[in-house]
């Protein structure tokens, strides 16, 4: 009788460790399967986030504001991210982190710009202006200008476009598309814009900077500035201002010069050829002595862009103190 009831309970505990293992078993094997799951690597997003290029009008009466509208309108259907902006609400110190920039802009009054973008327009020819600055500046973006104006202002015809365009390649900027004149008053704006406009949907689809140049859309060179500047060369021989001391005075327009430096009697500090280069480069002069320029640190510094070099080594806020520098024995406050 005790040998039987041994046996059923050691056959029943054997039956119970059996059942055990299997439920531990069981769910070990469900825990892992569910954490598996749980920690599958999500796949990466196919569409990674780009920075949105910036499409700027510029513009007096709504004309270029319209057309930079149908432009953004195509960008979008074709799946190229763009801000419309408008430049009097952007800061120009972030223009260098841009990669893509499109501008629409028009000619004002006596080859102005309009209002909404004098001070972008004023912040790119300081910029070029500034030797310190460099032409790299932009050398990360691409860009294409479309120029609204009249052939009625004559010489001014899409002064302001063509004057972007010139700027923005000076800093470094690669122009993906040719600039391109549209004229308001033939009645081919729309299409002229519209041909362009494809020309740059184009360029930015597949990547590739061709010279694409169409009837009415030539690559251009401003003559009137080229012919300026040439002429101020030969005539004054306008240096850099680095180069500026110890340059020869020319005869030219200067009266009597001797050996020491006096003209007519007088002292020479500001020779044409100082005065001409200082001038070119943003200074006033002042009297026969002097020439004055803001420096653009204290600009960026007013706007909480950051300073100069005092700034960041000596703690000195580039609006709060005055640098002179003498070059040939004039000074440049």
């Amino acid at each position: 009788m005790s040998s039987t009831t041994t046996t059923t309970t050691t056959t029943t505990t054997s039956l119970t460790t059996h059942l055990t293992l299997l439920t531990l078993l069981s769910a070990t094997t469900l825990y892992c399967f569910y954490k598996s799951r749980r920690l599958k690597p999500s796949s990466p997003s196919p569409n990674p986030t780009t920075r949105p290029g910036k499409l700027f009008f510029i513009s007096q009466t709504g004309t270029s504001k319209a057309l930079a509208k149908h432009l953004h309108n195509l960008l979008i259907s074709n799946n190229l991210p763009f801000d419309l902006v408008d430049p009097k609400t952007y800061e120009p110190e972030d223009l260098h982190n841009e990669t893509l920039v499109i501008i629409i802009a028009s000619t004002y009054e006596n080859g102005n710009p309009p209002s909404n973008g004098v001070f972008l327009s004023d912040w790119l020819s300081e910029s070029v202006e500034d030797f310190r600055v460099g032409s790299l500046l932009l050398s990360k973006c691409k860009f294409a200008v479309f120029g609204v104006g009249s052939r009625s202002y004559g010489d001014m015809f899409n002064k302001v476009g063509k004057a972007f365009s010139t700027k923005m390649r000076a800093l470094g900027g690669v122009e993906i598309v040719p600039f391109c004149e549209g004229d308001v008053d033939e009645g081919e704006l729309d299409r002229e814009f519209g041909v362009w406009s494809e020309k740059v949907v184009r360029v930015l689809k597949t990547g590739e900077i061709n010279e694409l140049v169409a009837e009415n859309c030539e690559e251009f060179i401003d003559e009137s500035d080229y012919d300026e500047d040439e002429e101020e060369e030969v005539e004054t021989e306008i240096v850099d201002l680095e180069d500026i001391a110890g340059k020869s005075l020319k005869k030219k327009d200067m009266g009597m010069v001797t050996s020491n430096g006096k003209k007519n009697g007088e002292k020479v500090m500001v020779t044409p050829v100082i005065r001409a280069s200082l001038t070119k480069q943003g200074y006033k002069i002042i009297g026969s002595h002097s020439g004055v320029k803001i420096c653009r640190w204290t600009k960026s510094q007013l706007r909480g862009r950051g300073g100069c070099y005092k700034h960041s080594f000596y703690g000195i806020e580039s609006h709060r103190f005055v640098i002179c520098i003498s070059f040939n024995n004039v000074f440049l406050v």
